[in-house]
């Protein structure tokens, strides 16, 4: 009851709004700032500054009540920044046998191009990609089509979670010596917009009959996105959070309820930081106040629903709005093999003739355990050897598992959230207590 009132007083100011400021009578200007989300259509090895790349929106853009760019619009860009390794990084993977870490690479997106072909210039800032987004909510996470509608190749495979067969993959590629970086296709980039962007204003002509947009008022769930970045290492209670509605929010009639760019305001209430013993971060943030173009803040409850991350992450929610990191069940794998693979180095096999045997198949497995490919080369030099580069592989494997620090909850700005308005079940924490 209380959520529809909320939103029957954000009608009211919403209604009494004009519509955004528009270059002239047939075109809608973007604010800078606003996010772009552009997935890679298909693989673009990491060769030079400069290299093309082209994508697609996997979500559509909008500008207070209409759509100005709809999801699959095509984004062409380029490799604009291939920079270094940083130092533990490097350390890190050359004591996994890995002489080619992968170097900090970013996008930047100039042109897009429309139904009618017609090319419109843009800029963006420089990004990242993210090679697989999670989308997840307090009740777990959602696998893409399940509520969410994707427009493109690019935006399923960017949503595409990658299944145990893939990983394994990965991890065996992993430790080979010599990798050649790369965006494989479906690699989403968040790449907000560095100058305003005027577009026709016909794009958005039939955006209040927009059934994506067009929720119903029991639903009371609102998609924005993080207007800053949050981190629970650093986060402290009662610091502030501002978030930006990204998609206007209609009636089953149609009748605007709350409209893009509208601010929600909350506050940290819980931030726990990452711990030795590999006890992880969590973050719990509400939100109180809802801001509609030039009127007073209204009072809400707002709380953390669903976003989107990156799945390396491991990032959850769960039921009390808390987020935090999740520890797979598969990190205690390699340990065991690791410490295993370890004892039995020092095991010696003899012949007929009582002489030792060479064992090579055994040190090169050793040799695997800690140096990757390289280290079943290097030792099959000696037994001695061997068995240390077990022995030190297994060590870093039980400490990084067992001993190391934590990992903290990491939240980029512009991270896309949802947040529900409905009460919490009464077996939840509340807000502040």
């Amino acid at each position: 009851m209380r959520g529809c009132i909320v939103l029957l007083m954000i009608t009211v100011a919403a209604l009494a709004q004009q519509a955004p400021v528009v270059s002239n009578a047939h075109a809608v200007t973007i604010a800078s700032g606003v996010p772009l989300r552009v997935a890679l259509e298909q693989r673009v090895a990491i060769k030079r500054e400069g290299e093309p790349i082209q994508g697609r929106l996997v979500e559509p853009v909008y500008v207070f009540d209409r759509l100005v760019l709809p999801a699959g619009s095509v984004v062409e860009g380029h490799v604009a920044e291939i920079g270094g390794v940083p130092v533990r990084r490097r350390i890190n993977a050359l004591l996994s046998g890995n002489l080619t870490p992968p170097r900090d690479v970013r996008a930047q997106f100039d042109t897009l191009i429309l139904g009618d072909n017609s090319r419109i210039p843009l800029r963006t800032s420089l990004s990242r990609g993210t090679a697989h987004t999670a989308r997840i909510t307090a009740r777990g996470k959602i696998q893409a089509g399940h509520k969410f509608t994707l427009d493109s190749r690019a935006a399923t495979l960017a949503f595409r979670q990658p299944g145990q067969m893939s990983q394994l993959k990965s991890h065996l590629i992993g430790m080979l010596p010599y990798h050649r970086q790369a965006w494989s296709a479906g690699t989403l980039f968040n790449s907000a917009l560095a100058a305003p962007m005027t577009v026709p204003r016909t794009a958005g002509s039939e955006a209040r009959m927009d059934s994506t947009a067009a929720l119903q008022p029991e639903v009371q769930e609102l998609t924005a996105r993080l207007r800053r970045s949050l981190n629970s290492a650093t986060a402290k209670k009662g610091e502030s959070v501002e978030a930006m509605v990204t998609r206007p929010l209609f009636s089953s009639d149609h009748r605007l309820l709350v409209p893009e760019g509208s601010r929600l305001l909350g506050e940290i209430v819980e931030a726990r930081p990452a711990r030795l013993f590999h006890r992880n971060g969590k973050l719990l943030f509400v939100f109180r106040q809802i801001t509609v173009t030039a009127q007073a803040a209204q009072s809400i409850h707002g709380y953390l629903e669903g976003m989107e991350t990156d799945f390396s992450a491991h990032l959850a929610i769960d039921s009390e709005g808390y987020t935090h990191v999740s520890n797979p069940k598969t990190r205690f794998i390699f340990p065991a093999i690791a410490a295993a693979v370890a004892g039995l180095s020092f095991h010696q096999d003899y012949n007929a003739q009582g002489v030792p045997d060479a064992d090579s198949a055994g040190r090169a497995e050793s040799g695997a355990v800690g140096l990757g490919l390289i280290g079943t080369v290097v030792a099959q030099a000696s037994r001695p050897l061997a068995s240390g580069i077990a022995i030190t592989g297994a060590a870093c494997s039980i400490y990084s598992t067992f001993i190391a620090r934590g990992a903290d909850v990491a939240l980029p700005a512009n991270t896309p959230v949802t947040i529900s308005l409905r009460e919490r079940d009464s077996g939840a924490a509340k807000p502040g207590n």
